[in-house]
């Protein structure tokens, strides 16, 4: 058993963060204990670069906290925690920002708690906190993200469960692309509704596949007047530039203050529903929404464009979600009106 920072453990896995597009020199605090293939948090730490969990490796935060600031001269780029290889675990660890400057940034540079991109693993009992730019309208800052868009050619298995997400910037938990995930007891919490930015809770999109289920999901609400946040929001299809998401199980969740409870939205080409089935099960949730505070003026328990998808015996209640409250809000889908008349959910790739 060994006591080494970051750069040890880097060299260790001969993956050196330090050389990696987009960052430059980093400066952390972070020190870790290895033994064997875990390396433990020793102590709370702040941190201006991505810390890297080697191929093979559990991060154990040991209930310690990682706070991620920006670095001298730039900004934040990138997930304070990534995988180095083709599977890592993170457990037992608190992620927070603290004063994040408000850049937008594309592809790998996009900000996120954890992120996963071609690996597989498990991602367990951590709390993820703030990942955010402040009252920022950029399309990043994701809680924990699992993608594969041809980084692995397996197909990923990622376990999500006992995590808590709260106060993300775009969404809590996503899972993308050639990935399947169990999305389990977790809490995920928005900061209720704002006119910037349109949050999602759970999102699986782009031909995931995904068991989602016992998750608290609140507080996604958007208030301007061009789109809507979900709770849980399945995405895909061509008409998204991506694959249908087929079979994805959503049941006994409580979602509550979301401006669409279950949102599927997966279109073909021309924007038309899909001609395949996608057999996605939305089972015995409890959905509620008090507020009727969309500038949209849309908002839904469940909102299904599918193919025999299964929408059986969800409760949904609350003045948000109730007809005789705002008559004529929801709008009508089919192949031949306008994408820009149809509700929908700007989605994370």
């Amino acid at each position: 058993m060994s006591t080494i920072g970051l750069r040890g453990i880097i060299w260790l896995a001969a993956a050196l963060v330090l050389m990696m597009p987009g960052f430059g020199l980093a400066a952390t605090d972070c020190t870790f204990t290895i033994s064997r293939t875990t390396m433990t948090l020793n102590s709370d730490c702040n941190t201006d670069a991505s810390i890297i969990v080697p191929n093979g490796f559990t991060l154990d935060g040991a209930g310690h906290t990682i706070t991620a600031k920006d670095p001298a001269g730039g900004h934040f780029v990138g997930g304070v925690i990534q995988n180095g290889g083709a599977s890592a675990n993170v457990t037992h660890l608190t992620i927070a920002t603290s004063g994040l400057a408000n850049v937008c940034d594309a592809g790998g540079n996009r900000l996120r708690g954890i992120l996963f991109d071609g690996a597989s693993g498990r991602i367990t009992d951590n709390r993820v906190m703030n990942i955010n730019q402040g009252a920022s309208g950029c399309q990043e800052g994701n809680g924990i993200e699992v993608r594969n868009f041809g980084s692995n050619p397996r197909t990923l298995h990622v376990t999500i469960d006992g995590n808590v997400v709260i106060n993300y910037q775009k969404t809590g938990i996503v899972v993308n692309g050639n990935a399947d995930g169990s999305v389990t007891d977790n809490v995920v919490a928005g900061a209720g509704p704002v006119g910037y930015i349109a949050r999602n809770g759970i999102q699986v999109g782009y031909g995931a596949s995904a068991l989602v289920k016992r998750n608290q999901v609140t507080g996604n609400s958007y208030t301007g007047s061009s789109t809507v946040s979900g709770g849980i929001i399945v995405v895909g299809g061509p008409g998204y530039g991506g694959a249908f998401c087929i079979g994805v199980d959503i049941s006994q969740n409580e979602l509550d203050g979301n401006d669409v409870g279950v949102f599927i939205s997966q279109y073909e080409a021309d924007w038309s529903a899909p001609a395949a089935a996608t057999n996605i099960k939305v089972v015995n949730n409890t959905i509620q929404n008090n507020a009727v505070t969309n500038g949209y003026i849309y908002q839904a328990g469940v909102s299904d464009v599918g193919n025999n998808d299964k929408i059986i015996a969800n409760r949904i209640s609350g003045a948000g979600y109730d007809p005789a409250t705002l008559p004529g809000s929801t709008f009508e889908v089919d192949a031949d009106s306008s994408f820009t008349n149809r509700p929908k959910v700007h989605a994370n790739k």
